[in-house]
């Protein structure tokens, strides 16, 4: 009795390891990132880096860092990450600090954090910004990128929560001229890592035939 007794835990124990790591799977990856933007900014995530994605964050201050947060990927799927900068004159660049949850996905970098730099970003200039407050057409980003300086030089100063190693950057086509009220578009590629989910029945059917197993012991012993 006492060795039928000291397997029957360890039944239970693995069906609840079972379920604990379906919790954990089916959790979906989620991007969060801190931005800002001389002088505004909208940021997307679109499955197509021809047509602007949904909004995730917005911001027309650059000495505010914005912020988003939990925005759940797809598996399988490729993102991109699109930012329109807006400059209403003087110097224009952008600055950021983005982080995937998990390794179900990764950024261009084969990492799952990523900061604003000349190697992993695209950018296209477009000058035919009439209204510097509202969204402008998306202009598909194909073109490199420049860096102004990282995180703390001026004019702009430390951006908190924000990389050291961040640079500011802007669209080569611009150079360091400074153009008044014109859009930058810029994206970034975020790939899945081909994760799969298990189905919720898979576990079903382990538990059930580890409680099936567990109810033949018993009666056997107990008919014992």
């Amino acid at each position: 009795m006492k060795a039928g007794f000291l397997r029957l835990p360890t039944i239970f124990l693995v069906a609840g390891l079972a379920g604990g790591s379906f919790v954990r799977c089916a959790k979906a990856t989620s991007i969060s990132g801190n931005l800002t933007a001389d002088n505004a900014f909208f940021a997307y995530l679109s499955t197509s880096n021809s047509v602007r994605g949904t909004l995730v964050a917005s911001g027309n201050a650059w000495g505010t860092t914005f912020n988003f947060s939990n925005f759940a990927l797809t598996a399988g799927q490729t993102y991109y990450l699109q930012i329109e900068a807006i400059n209403y004159g003087g110097p224009g660049a952008i600055i950021g600090d983005f982080t995937l949850s998990d390794a179900g996905f990764q950024f261009a970098n084969g990492t799952q954090h990523l900061l604003t730099d000349t190697t992993h970003w695209l950018a296209s200039y477009n000058d035919s910004n009439k209204n510097p407050s509202t969204q402008q057409p998306w202009v598909t980003p194909t073109g490199t990128v420049i860096s102004k300086g990282l995180n703390g030089i001026a004019p702009w100063g430390t951006r908190s929560g924000i990389s050291g190693s961040a640079d500011w950057i802007d669209a080569t086509t611009n150079g360091l001229t400074a153009c008044a009220n014109c859009t930058v578009d810029f994206s970034t590629t975020i790939t899945s890592n081909g994760s799969t989910v298990p189905e919720p029945a898979t576990f079903g059917y382990l538990a059930s035939a580890l409680a099936g197993l567990c109810a033949t012991r018993m009666r056997r012993r107990a008919k014992v």
